[in-house]
């Protein structure tokens, strides 16, 4: 059992550092937190919440990004590593084909989580920094929190400079460290609000965010693991495009899947394409938050227990896929 454990990080610690170094993947994150940043910039309606905007595109962005960061990821991991011929050289040492690819969607699912960690205090800091409404002996109106909106865009860039700075000095990887150090100033700068109010003036720390997303972003990762382990069996027999358009479809037919499947009888072949297609609707539970709406936590668990057997059963079919497959 050690030996194979050692197996198994071994190969998704590699996967990972090696997803990390890919410019996509970096371009990826890039994208996400950049563009999570400037959507208060461009907030011309507050959708009858203040924040609701910036919240919802930040959630969206998550799931979009983190989309195809699997799906290339699990494309550029592992279907490139069977049509060079790495792969043949790794299963010919004491490593099963079933423990093979759950290590590469562990790696992926890694890097996917990566992606997410910056993209989470990204629209914690975005609803933040959206204009909200201003009542007091000074203002009547509304305001956004411009020093937020600054901080959340310079960030990436000194993350950036960091990684490039290290690189140069101590010549250590770059894509690895930018891929790490911009979730890593996410955060930071997700700490250092609390130095100061919407509006600029210091205060007494105070996290002024709104607690409710991290549920719905919780389970969009989720979601996220689903997609993960699909594009990683799919990656046993398809390449990079067809990965993306595989997933691609699977995320439309989950979110409207209501629509046509939900009426459908158990035995019929509507009802077993239901069951077979993940109900995303279940995870994607952004209007649970407006007006106040919140998530349960028991809620969430229990939608944590549908994706992994869901993970499992993708799974299952992508290493008896592998299983066939000639590495010859």
């Amino acid at each position: 059992m050690s030996i194979h454990l050692r197996q198994l990080c071994a190969i998704a610690s590699t996967t990972l550092l090696e997803g990390m170094q890919q410019p996509a993947a970096l371009l990826l994150l890039l994208a996400c937190v950049i563009l999570t940043g400037l959507t208060p910039v461009f907030q011309f309606h507050t959708l009858g919440e203040a924040g609701r905007l910036a919240r919802d595109g930040g959630l969206a962005f998550m799931l979009m990004f983190g989309l195809v960061l699997a799906a290339t990821a699990a494309s550029g991991s592992l279907a490139a590593e069977l049509d060079r011929g790495t792969a043949a050289a790794t299963l010919s040492k004491p490593v099963s084909r079933s423990l093979f690819l759950v290590a590469k969607f562990l790696g992926v699912l890694g890097l996917v989580a990566l992606l997410w960690a910056g993209a989470l205090p990204a629209t914690l800091l975005a609803e933040r920094a959206s204009e909200h409404a201003v009542m007091d002996a000074e203002e009547i109106g509304s305001r956004s929190d411009a020093l937020t909106s600054w901080l959340m865009l310079l960030a990436p860039g000194a993350a950036l400079a960091v990684a490039a700075v290290l690189n140069a000095v101590r010549r250590v990887r770059f894509g690895v460290v930018a891929f790490l150090g911009i979730p890593l100033t996410q955060l930071a700068l997700l700490g250092l609000c609390g130095c100061y109010s919407r509006f600029g003036h210091w205060t007494w720390y105070h996290l002024d965010l709104n607690g409710r997303v991290p549920a719905a972003a919780i389970l969009i990762l989720l979601a996220l693991a689903m997609f993960a382990a699909l594009a990683t069996s799919l990656a046993t027999r398809l390449r990079s495009g067809a990965t993306l358009a595989v997933c691609a479809g699977v995320l439309l037919a989950g979110l409207v899947g209501d629509l046509w499947l939900g009426q459908a009888a158990a035995l019929s072949w509507r009802g077993l394409i239901g069951g077979l297609i993940p109900n995303l609707q279940q995870f994607w539970l952004c209007d649970a938050l407006g007006d106040g709406g919140s998530i349960s936590w028991s809620y969430v668990a229990s939608a944590a227990g549908y994706a992994a057997t869901w993970c499992a059963f993708v799974l299952g079919l992508g290493a008896l896929a592998l299983r066939q497959r000639d590495l010859g």
